[in-house]
């Protein structure tokens, strides 16, 4: 299996567990290299690595040689690139450094994190630290889905209008009008998601302290809810991408609280679940109703 190395934010490539004992013993590697293979979480020095072993200091006997540096007390910390991080370290996920990488740059990183490597990228993320930065990003990606919902509905109604031969009256209409409903739909649909997003982080965080699956409070699972907004970036794609986007943004979310709140995953799971479940058992309920009440009447008047 494969090793990753990495030395003071610096990838070094991939190796083997021969080529890096290899290289200790060499001394290509040091001890506090960092390390990560498939199945960690979180990076580890090589001093820590199983079935590794560390060569011993040499001693210089001659007093003119230069007196080598101690090895750091911790491991280097890692760059941006990276998504892992130190083990018991909460400095995540990119947005959360957007005011030195740029926001285009952590905008970009947080979707890496979260969407391909969000079982390190949740254990790291910040459970604390204010509302500020996860609501920013859920604004962020709601107006993104708006702009390009909007653009497709657009792009829909013209092509409709001109399979029913009235493309230059439908031009005329949308060029009036659709400025300002554009701006509205987008202000209400807006509004709509990032107030949502407050009352599903709330039901959520509910059902997890009902089932004692919470170790941290509302705020930790609003995070979650926030950065699995990621996902969102798969309904830029026409027609299925919606769907792949829901899908993703709800297996996020069980990922991200079982690693947050350190519970099992069969309670995060119900956590995020067992709300639409109610609401569609609910539904079904209401719809069995007013089945039986058209029956009944429509019995009557025959």
């Amino acid at each position: 299996m494969k090793i990753w190395i990495n030395r003071a934010g610096q990838n070094l490539g991939t190796f083997t567990l021969e080529e890096v004992q290899q290289g200790l013993d060499q001394g290509r590697f040091v001890p506090t290299d960092l390390g990560w293979q498939e199945g960690m979480e979180t990076w580890k020095p090589l001093a820590e690595f199983p079935g590794l072993r560390m060569p011993q200091p040499q001693v210089e006997t001659s007093s003119l040689a230069p007196v080598a540096p101690a090895a750091p007390s911790t491991p280097p910390p890692l760059d941006e690139q990276t998504s892992a991080t130190v083990e018991g370290e909460e400095n995540g996920p990119a947005w959360e450094q957007r005011q030195e990488l740029g926001l285009f740059k952590a905008l970009t990183q947080t979707w890496k994190e979260i969407l391909f490597n969000p079982t390190v990228s949740f254990a790291h993320m910040k459970s604390s630290g204010g509302f500020t930065a996860p609501f920013l990003f859920n604004l962020t990606m709601v107006l993104i889905s708006a702009f390009f919902s909007l653009i497709y509905q657009l792009l829909l109604a013209g092509m409709f209008a001109a399979a029913a031969g009235s493309m230059r009256n439908e031009s005329n209409y949308m060029a009036g009008l659709s400025a300002g409903t554009a701006v509205l739909w987008v202000l209400v649909y807006s509004v709509i998601i990032l107030a949502s997003t407050f009352l599903n982080a709330g039901i959520t965080h509910l059902c997890l302290a009902l089932f004692k699956g919470t170790s941290k409070n509302y705020e930790a699972t609003y995070r979650v809810m926030c950065y699995s907004y990621s996902a969102w970036v798969f309904s830029l794609v026409p027609c299925g991408g919606g769907l792949v986007a829901v899908i993703w943004a709800l297996v996020s979310s069980i990922i991200g609280l079982s690693k947050v709140h350190k519970t099992e995953s069969w309670r995060a799971a119900v956590g995020v679940l067992l709300p639409y479940f109610v609401c569609f058992a609910l539904v079904a309920v209401c719809i069995a109703i007013f089945a039986a009440i058209f029956s009944s009447m429509r019995n009557a008047n025959t």
